[in-house]
């Protein structure tokens, strides 16, 4: 999301563009600390509502936000929190249709809100996922497939990567907010097989080398 989860082309030289999965700096230094953060607050890990609300969120920004957020080190911070107790704040832009995830900004990450303070940020490791998950949208026709390649993953890193994926998408205009979505979880992906794909998310592993995490078939 934003740069900071800006996508390298599968099979390019180099590492320019290519960061954590938090938005910060790969082992070269590339990338810098991230200037705006999008916070979720997340009372349990619903694939429906990550999906729909990242998809709502994005599509939702103004056409200077997603400019600003776009060419911004944008982060994404999960946080363990009840969105039913932020309904009616101001900084709610987003709930996902089953209440279990909300959206607050983009805000900049040298003045964030009160809450950020408060709450722990989502930890652990991740839960088995269904092989596959075929999530309805508002428009008809073939799901746009996203794959995920989850060895290794904590449930944060989950979270990042999918959110990065979905937001960067719609920005680029890869994905409408309204198509269905179908994920594929596999424990990795093929470089080759990404090739073609309208989006691919690169970037470094826990071991400091680059790793395909996703992609848009």
């Amino acid at each position: 999301m934003g740069r900071a989860g800006a996508a390298t082309p599968v099979g390019a030289a180099g590492l320019e563009g290519a960061t954590g999965p938090d938005g910060t700096a790969g082992p070269d230094g590339t990338a810098g600390p991230g200037q705006v953060t999008v916070l979720v607050v997340m009372r349990r890990l619903d694939l429906g509502d990550l999906v729909h609300g990242a998809l709502e969120f994005t599509g939702g920004l103004s056409p200077e936000e997603a400019d600003i957020w776009y060419r911004n080190w944008t982060r994404t911070r999960f946080l363990l929190g009840n969105p039913h107790n932020l309904l009616g704040s101001p900084a709610v832009r987003t709930v996902g249709p089953g209440g279990h995830l909300a959206w607050l900004g983009p805000v900049d990450v040298a003045r964030p809100p009160g809450l950020s303070r408060l709450l722990k940020p989502v930890t652990g490791r991740l839960p088995e996922l269904p092989p596959s998950v075929h999530l309805p949208g508002e428009r008809r026709g073939a799901p746009c497939e996203i794959r995920i390649a989850c060895r290794g993953l904590t449930t944060a890193g989950y979270l990042i990567h999918l959110h990065h994926t979905l937001a960067e998408a719609v920005l680029l205009g890869k994905i409408d907010p309204r198509t269905p979505v179908r994920l594929v979880h596999v424990p990795d992906l093929d470089d080759e097989s990404a090739l073609s794909s309208a989006y691919a998310r690169v970037h470094y592993g826990a071991d400091g080398t680059l790793r395909l995490y996703t992609f848009v078939a």
